[in-house]
């Protein structure tokens, strides 16, 4: 098949969890025979190749009001010419910011919902920002090919959207892979809880502050570590400096925060760190949890939206309330004085990620979406 990925994030663009995910899985269906692109909207135009890959990058306007509108037509226009010389078959692009509001004339198109910036701000309880809301409105009904990456995802789409798929299939994203050579980190401690993600309140930093207040008091060598690049979601107070303003004088020493890392540094972390938390309060399906489980590092996970897809209470991680830090530090300091019970939850985590979320399982349930798709 010749498969187009609409994606704002290829890296080595800084990017996010779907950049992450096209990487993958663009690379996966190029080893597999498959004939890919990956185009995005970017500073200038460029082309250029990624093992195989073609990059596109068309320059995006910046035309005041106009310039959202105008980007969107330059890569409708780069799709339908592409389709009419016989180039895509499918295209897939994701949720999130509505790049397709409408349809491509000669191919399939796949939207993928990963999460579009109309979930978040509703999850959040933050205005919707009018026009891409409508761009994103626009895309999943222009496109009702849906693959979503958790069940949680496809029902809240739907219900919030009131739109409905004429196919939709539930995918779950990858595990991406662990590097067997990771670069050193001297300045981390010798024993820490890690959070890695972007800072903000809604992905629970603040909780996990308060909790530590409670669980590194017990633990006098235990460390916190944020990793993670800050959302200022508080007038002009740092997320930093409401986290070290939370866990008091006494405990702000021995708080870490990093800002953002690049990938291989927060997979070091992983290795090194005693325990994962991840208290964020919505998650389409968080690939940071699956690269700790990965990394064998046992979790103590959101039990909000796709976190019980992922995790199984008491099988292969903890589930905790991230609205309540008393239970994630309960959870946590459950695995601090148990260490059989957090070596068996990392193996069973292992296993889980090998069977469900496993690169090969995701290729194969897209390719025969693709195909239903094209009527094969």
């Amino acid at each position: 098949m010749k498969i187009v990925f609409v994606c704002n994030e290829y890296p080595p663009r800084p990017h996010g969890g779907i950049g992450t995910f096209v990487h993958t899985v663009a690379r996966g269906l190029r080893q597999r025979g498959h004939l890919v692109t990956v185009v995005g909207i970017g500073e200038a135009s460029r082309e250029d190749t990624d093992e195989g890959i073609r990059v596109i990058i068309l320059r995006g306007s910046k035309i005041r009001y106009l310039g959202n509108l105008i980007s969107r037509l330059r890569l409708r226009r780069w799709l339908s010419l592409e389709a009419e010389r016989g180039q895509i078959d499918v295209v897939e692009a994701p949720d999130y910011m509505g790049m397709l509001p409408f349809g491509v004339p000669g191919c399939a198109v796949v939207i993928r919902l990963h999460n579009s910036s109309t979930s978040i701000s509703l999850q959040a309880g933050r205005k919707v920002t009018a026009g891409i809301s409508r761009y994103e409105r626009r895309t999943l009904e222009a496109n009702p090919n849906w693959i979503a990456v958790s069940h949680y995802i496809l029902d809240f789409t739907r219900t919030t959207s009131g739109i409905s798929p004429r196919r939709s299939a539930m995918i779950y994203n990858p595990a991406p892979t662990v590097p067997s050579h990771l670069p050193e980190m001297p300045q981390l401690p010798a024993q820490f809880v890690l959070y890695a993600g972007q800072l903000s309140k809604m992905k629970g930093a603040l909780v996990l502050a308060e909790a530590a207040r409670e669980f590194m008091s017990y633990y006098p060598d235990l460390h916190l570590v944020y990793a993670g690049g800050e959302i200022s979601q508080n007038g002009d107070r740092s997320i930093s400096e409401l986290i070290r303003e939370t866990v008091g004088p006494e405990l702000s020493g021995r708080v870490h925060l990093f800002g953002h890392l690049d990938h291989q540094k927060v997979l070091t972390c992983m290795t090194h760190a005693k325990i994962f938390a991840f208290p964020s309060r919505f998650e389409a399906l968080p690939l940071v949890v699956l690269e700790a489980m990965k990394s064998g590092l046992p979790v103590v996970c959101t039990n909000y939206a796709s976190g019980p897809e992922i995790v199984e209470d008491g099988v292969n991680g903890l589930l905790a309330d991230p609205t309540s830090p008393r239970d994630f530090s309960e959870k946590i300091t459950r695995l601090l004085e148990n260490s059989a019970l957090a070596h068996r939850l990392t193996e069973n985590a292992r296993q889980t990620v090998t069977e469900r979320f496993s690169l090969e399982r995701c290729l194969d349930e897209t390719e025969r979406f693709y195909e239903q798709c094209l009527g094969h």
